[in-house]
């Protein structure tokens, strides 16, 4: 447990120092495209850590900001179990699949996928949801549960490649 705590606690002050050195050179791109990497990392493990909020911050500004990535935020069914209004995390989990899909597009350049950067963000996604489940599980939502089956599944795999959302014309339904 203690090995486990130090490693936190290590991981939390990589991120934060990653920050503070990530002001000026042109290092500062991949600085900060590897601190984008592990702070989705992190979130998916930890989406409760005190410095979340704080991380996502940075998370949706960089992604904003930079020139260096962009994502589609596939709209409809594919996505409803994060964008409902109901659950009391979802502002969190659309910042997690939009962190995550830009993480997924800086790890791999010459992907042009958007099928599976859109699955990448949703995969992300479940794993946050499933660490909150860990710590407050009476939050579960179908919705969300419906989403983590359906990766188990292979089901979202298929949901997101009949969404196509790179194409620019989503499918109406699942």
């Amino acid at each position: 447990m203690r090995s486990q705590q130090f490693f936190h606690a290590l991981f939390v002050l990589v991120l934060l120092t990653a920050g503070v050195f990530a002001q000026s050179g042109a290092s500062d791109k991949e600085k900060n495209k590897e601190r984008l990497i592990k702070v989705t990392q992190f979130l998916e493990q930890d989406p409760f850590d005190e410095n979340a909020k704080d991380f996502r911050a940075w998370a949706v500004k960089y992604v904003i900001e930079t020139d260096d990535v962009s994502v589609t935020i596939c709209g409809g069914p594919l996505i409803a179990p994060i964008m409902d209004k109901k659950y009391k995390y979802s502002s969190e989990m659309l910042t997690q699949y939009t962190i995550a899909m830009a993480s997924f597009k800086l790890q791999n350049p010459d992907n042009k996928d958007e099928n599976a950067a859109q699955l990448a963000g949703l995969e992300s996604v479940v794993k946050a949801y499933r660490a909150i489940l860990r710590t407050k599980p009476k939050t579960a939502t179908a919705g969300m549960d419906a989403l983590s089956a359906d990766l188990d599944s292979g089901q979202l795999k298929k949901a997101v490649e009949a969404a196509d959302c790179g194409s620019g014309k989503a499918a109406p339904g699942k």
